[in-house]
Formats: C-alpha cells, structure tokens, sequence
C-alpha cells in the first residue's frame, strides 16, 4: 500500500517528470539545484518544490558539498529499478528500438558502472536492420563517452539458445537484468 501511495505522489507535475528523467536516467550523478534548474528548463521555485517533495517521500537523497546542496537517487528505493526503467524508455537511445521484441539491460550498464570488458551489457532481440541497431548504440555510447557490449538476435535464435540452455544466456540472466522494451515474458525459459 505504501508504494501506491509513493506513486501517486511521483506523477503529478511536468517539473516533477524532467527532474524524475534526469535523475533516473543518470542514477550515478550528483545535481545541484541551479544545474537543474538549467537542464529542466523550469522555474527555480517550481524545481525546488519539486525536489523537496521528492526528497520528502525518500526518492531523492542530498548531501552538502562546500557551499552546495546536491540530490541524487536514492538507489535503495522500492520503485528505484522501475524508474530507472521508465526513464530509459523516454531516451533516444530506446526510441530507435522501440520496434524491437525486446531489449533487455544489465543494472551495471543502467547505473553507468564501466562492467566488465567481455560480459554483454544489452541484449536486442528482434527483425530490426542491423544500421538502426547500431545507431542505436553508438548513440548511446557517444552519450556516456563509453563504449559497451550488446548482442543482436531475432526471436528463433532466442529460443534456440532457452531450449539448448545457452550458459552464455544463462550467466546473463542470473545478474536479474531489467527488460526495457517488450514483454518480460519473451525470456521466460532463464
């Protein structure tokens, strides 16, 4: 009950959505005030109200760093993974793949942590021409200012690799990564 309490009071304003959108889509990063105030394109007063109501309901965390007050995610949020979840859904990044079956990502690649060199990060699955894809993805990396691992392949190769119990696939899976696009049913043999 105490999270559908905390949802109504998450949606309510189009300050709230930008500021929900930055954080989310940034989980690692500290922000302050002015700075937000900048990349939402809203009135000072608007965002602080909406940064205390947030703070108020514990989605937000702040901390004082020489004469600033910075805000950053509360990681261990009940709707932390959900919300990172929506924010990545309103990025470019996920728009290009939107036609896609599914795409599905690691919790280090959403948090921006550098993961390990040689575990996938992203798994696309679906028909879509492989210059989207890529796109896509360099995109994204241009964005961060990193590069990470992805992996394409359409629905019949899915389920070659669920039926054989692929340990590339399962070892992916076991790190409860978060599907962005799609249906989490399509994964339903990990």
């Amino acid at each position: 009950m105490k999270v559908e309490t905390s949802l109504k009071t998450i949606l309510t304003s189009k300050t709230r959505c930008k500021l929900i959108n930055i954080f989310f889509s940034h989980p690692r990063e500290l922000f302050f005030v002015r700075q937000l105030v900048r990349l939402c394109d809203e009135e000072i007063n608007s965002v602080r109200r909406e940064l205390s109501s947030l703070k108020n309901i514990n989605l937000l965390l702040s901390e004082v760093r020489g004469n600033r007050l910075f805000y950053y995610p509360n990681l261990r949020h009940p709707l932390f993974s959900n919300l990172v979840g929506l924010a990545y859904k309103s990025l470019p990044f996920c728009e290009e793949l939107s036609k896609a079956d599914a795409v599905v990502a690691t919790y280090p690649f959403l948090l921006w942590d550098k993961g390990n060199s040689d575990k996938i990060d992203v798994i696309v699955v679906g028909d879509l021409p492989l210059r989207t894809i890529e796109s896509a993805m360099k995109s994204e990396e241009k964005r961060r200012d990193s590069e990470f691992n992805y992996m394409v392949m359409d629905r019949n190769e899915l389920h070659l690799r669920q039926n054989k119990r692929d340990p590339f696939l399962v070892d992916f899976f076991l790190t409860s990564p978060l599907v962005i696009i799609g249906q989490p049913g399509i994964f339903s043999g990990f």
